[in-house]
């Protein structure tokens, strides 16, 4: 099967930030995916070339709205381009419900995947947000999800934005960080403690410079288990894939995901059309 990540981040082909894509985040993500992925399971990782650069946009819900577009159209590419699923690489889940109206493949996110997942694994969850300005996004998140009563709370950490994106080098920092806002949510009760990023996870379940003191990640804190969400949306997405292939059930079109008619695709032809996004490919 093909598998599509769709990424929120942009950058340039052909420049510094692609390089860095390339070298260090997309080995990085291929050693994570590596450790449960299917043997027949081929994923592409796509970038936009439109949108916010760097982590610190992510803060404020705006702007993050706004960039959510280039995901939309990286996802209706991959449909008609013959993938099988789209995963979004982002624990802020942009546009995934809507995403799901508009392609007849699963589609699949960071955030929504590893929470349904935590409540699998333990009575209650909590995340650590890469900002504070997150935490209010995440509660409404959570009540759409229904699983309020579920929930622990969630911890921002406490490192900057570019402190946040060097964890993919050198994790030890990143750690310690995780661990103070992880402790503080094992005391309200969390059992599962979800790193809510893309870059965020990967560095704890590698440990990037510091696997002498972590050989196997950090995979719990005071007992509490730390997910691996891309693991868990990968895995969700494979299985997805799984029954849509075997001709099981695998969405529902009757409300939340009911397809437009041709009528209303015409009606917002204008919209759904968008010049500005050119994007570049890395295969993992």
């Amino acid at each position: 099967m093909r598998i599509l990540l769709a990424n929120v981040a942009s950058a340039k082909e052909r420049t510094d930030e692609a390089r860095f894509i390339r070298d260090t985040l997309a080995p990085l993500w291929k050693k994570n995916f590596d450790l449960v992925r299917q043997k027949d399971t081929e994923i592409v990782a796509r970038f936009p070339g439109w949108g916010i650069g760097g982590l610190d946009g992510f803060f404020y819900s705006y702007i993050d709205t706004l960039n959510s577009q280039s995901v939309f159209h990286a996802a209706v590419a991959a449909e008609k381009e013959g993938f099988d699923a789209v995963l979004i690489m982002c624990f802020g889940d942009p546009m995934l419900w809507q995403i799901r109206q508009a392609v007849n493949i699963p589609v699949v996110s960071l955030g929504e995947s590893s929470i349904l997942l935590a409540a699998m694994m333990g009575q209650k969850f909590g995340i650590v947000t890469i900002s504070p300005y997150n935490i209010p996004e995440m509660e409404h998140t959570i009540a759409k999800y229904g699983l309020e009563h579920r929930y622990a709370g969630a911890r921002a950490n406490s490192e900057t934005g570019d402190e946040q994106g060097a964890a993919i080098l050198d994790a030890r920092n990143a750690i310690e960080s995780f661990r103070e806002a992880a402790t503080e949510l094992v005391r309200d009760g969390a059992e599962i403690i979800i790193p809510g990023c893309g870059l965020l996870s990967p560095a704890l379940r590698l440990a990037p410079a510091a696997e002498t003191e972590y050989p196997e990640g950090l995979t719990t804190v005071d007992g509490a288990a730390v997910m691996d969400i891309l693991s868990s949306a990968l895995k969700t997405a494979e299985t997805l894939v799984a029954l849509k292939k075997a001709g099981s059930s695998w969405i529902s079109r009757t409300r939340l995901f009911a397809q437009p008619t041709d009528r209303a695709r015409e009606a917002g032809r204008i919209v759904l059309k968008d010049d500005r996004m050119i994007y570049w490919d890395v295969g993992l």
